[in-house]
């Protein structure tokens, strides 16, 4: 609980900077896999140094008093016997059964790449990605964020008094990976609003919006590297690779690259690579433990209670300590982990019976990390490579997240990149980076001038029949115009690769058949594809992302064109459909209209595909 002179030091802090009812308070969250941060600024803040990174969250289960991120589960009532109220962060005790890296069960529609974990699934079949009956992926979260959202209101209160909080709208910028699917994009922001944050009855005036994570670290990265108090180490010009690493944390493994247009009078900067991405970040790294737990002690391991070796358990916590301290340099070479399994038949050299200790040598630590180091080693090699193909060159990398303080991660990248002439930077407190970012994007704006399109979106519309060209399998006559046609033709709205800047909006004008019978209704398929070469047809590389659906409820139908056909009146619709990229809330929007004016209702329904 703050003191009294904290809460007085706030105070005074907020009204130096004008806070009353015509500002705002900013709020950045940062919802990880694992653990979840929070910070916050008044919007008469004048940069990094005001923005409050919240380092108290309750529960007695933490190393320390001061923790800038809680971690991201949740314990119900009716999972764990004796207890009468949901548990999360750090109130969860290792023995519950909880709700752990539920955040990637939003993330259904990304395919899995050549980069992707393979022992994901395994790891789901362990119950580590557990759902409680009856509750779905969005549920959990949303209950998760629930707890989150009180804990930030009470942080924000306690340090600018309840009336004063009451009387400012709240401005919420939540991170999502950059290589999430627009479906897991849209679950994140509709858990959050059913959790609370957004505008709701009781706080109509607050707002709710998006900022992929790897913009966000390099937003609070490249406004610490662009000053002179550190030197300026990043100048216009400069290509600055980010690597999101995440810590005993984040799954995904996010990289941007940005070119840096200017650092005066204010930072601008754009995407200068399609950013890239794989799970592989940094909890892989605990299933290659896992697997390698498994393979020395077989169903001994296997069979243990999940309260022995779940993330927030004593023998986890005490692997996450070795983790982020391990380095090849001036390290240790053994290393003990407490662990209580019966195992009288383990090999002397794993497992130490008498005091129950699972022994760890330096090289078993390589076998663990280097799959996973790998990986994001060759991520890297990618976006340098896509980065000179189009005459630039990566002279930066910036790592943030937990991870990205690792000392082993460091190492391995300044032996790769540094004879390239590429300098490791690590910002003081990795893993704050994006949450601090996230704040600062609604506080000065900072963005990313024009961002480059992560895959082709599209649809399948008719054309006429090109002789020569077109398999006659795939013609029919239009009923309504007479004329051969030819089906199952991509029409990519925007290309992978492409620049766009915020709100850019693709157009395309479409007929479709509508007969006087059929309810005033019609829909669209969108499509997505993450090659480099869009096809033209739609095929196998194609995959749906959504379906668009328009009422029509508003238009006279006597306007369109009509005719009878086969006895029947049918009218031919027109309407044109504008699909909207770079939305400040970072989800996809459609706008339909017809005649000159919008049609009555436009939405998505996206499409679910199940990966673990």
């Amino acid at each position: 609980m703050a003191s009294d002179f904290e809460k007085r030091l706030f105070l005074n802090k907020f009204r130096s900077l004008g806070l009353n009812s015509s500002n705002k308070i900013i709020v950045g969250v940062d919802y990880g896999t694992t653990f979840t941060g929070a910070s916050f600024v008044s919007s008469k803040g004048k940069g990094l140094d005001d923005i409050t990174v919240i380092d108290i969250w309750p529960g007695t289960f933490r190393d320390t008093t001061a923790v800038v991120k809680a971690p991201s589960r949740i314990a119900y009532p009716d999972d764990n016997k004796g207890t009468c109220t949901r548990k999360w962060g750090y109130e969860v005790e290792p023995g519950m059964t909880a709700c752990s890296w539920t955040k990637l069960l939003l993330d259904q529609n990304t395919a899995l790449s050549k980069y992707d974990d393979p022992l994901l699934e395994k790891t789901s079949e362990a119950g580590i990605l557990h759902l409680p009956e009856g509750k779905m992926a969005t549920d959990v979260v949303s209950d998760y964020l629930s707890e989150v959202y009180v804990h930030i209101i009470r942080r924000i209160a306690k340090q600018i008094t309840e009336d004063t909080l009451r009387a400012t709208p709240l401005e919420f910028w939540f991170t999502v990976p950059a290589i999430w699917s627009d479906q897991a994009q849209n679950a994140t922001i509709d858990a959050a609003r059913r959790a609370g944050f957004g505008s709701s009855t009781t706080r109509p005036n607050d707002e709710i919006y998006l900022i992929n994570e790897p913009e966000a670290a390099a937003i609070a990265s490249l406004k610490k590297y662009t000053t002179k108090e550190i030197g300026r180490l990043v100048k216009p010009g400069d290509g600055v690779l980010v690597c999101d690493c995440g810590g005993g944390t984040v799954v995904y493994q996010d990289l941007t690259t940005y070119l840096i247009l200017k650092i005066h009078p204010t930072l601008a900067f754009e995407e200068l690579c399609t950013g890239t991405g794989g799970k592989c970040g940094s909890t892989a790294i605990d299933r290659e433990f896992y697997r390698l737990m498994s393979d020395r002690f077989g169903k001994v391991f296997e069979r243990l209670p999940m309260k022995r070796k779940r993330p927030g358990s004593d023998f986890m916590n005490k692997f996450e300590v070795i983790k982020r301290d391990f380095r090849l340099s001036n390290g240790p070479m053994d290393f003990e982990i407490p662990l209580n399994m019966n195992a009288p038949d383990a090999n002397s050299n794993h497992f130490d019976s008498d005091e129950q200790l699972v022994l760890l040598t330096r090289d078993d630590l390589l076998l663990i990390f280097d799959p996973v180091v790998k990986q994001i080693l060759a991520l890297v090699q990618q976006q340098i490579q896509e980065a000179q193909e189009v005459a630039r060159y990566i002279n930066r990398i910036i790592l943030v997240g937990g991870f990205g303080d690792s000392e082993y991660l460091r190492e391995e990248f300044q032996k790769s990149f540094e004879p390239m002439g590429i300098s490791i930077l690590v910002p003081d407190k990795p893993q704050a980076a994006i949450v601090q970012g996230a704040a600062l994007r609604g506080l000065e704006g900072l963005r990313s001038t024009t961002k480059k399109c992560r895959r082709h979106y599209g649809f399948q519309w008719s054309i006429p029949f090109r002789k020569g060209i077109d398999a006659e399998s795939n013609s029919y006559i239009d009923d309504f115009t007479g004329v051969k046609m030819v089906s199952g033709i991509m029409n990519w709205m925007i290309s992978k690769g492409e620049r766009y800047e915020e709100n850019y909006t693709c157009k395309s004008f479409i007929r479709t058949m509508h007969y006087w019978y059929q309810r005033p209704e019609t829909s669209i398929s969108l499509y997505a594809c993450d090659l480099m070469d869009a096809p033209e047809r739609i095929g196998p590389d194609s995959y749906l992302v959504g379906v668009i659906e328009m009422d029509f409820s508003n238009a006279e139908l006597n306007r369109f064109p009509s005719k009878y056909i086969r006895g029947v009146l049918a009218y031919h619709l027109e309407y044109e459909l504008k699909v909207i990229f770079g939305a400040l809330d970072g989800v996809l929007k459609f706008e339909a209209s017809s005649q000159g004016k919008k049609i009555g209702y436009t939405s998505i329904s996206f499409n679910t595909i199940r990966y673990y």
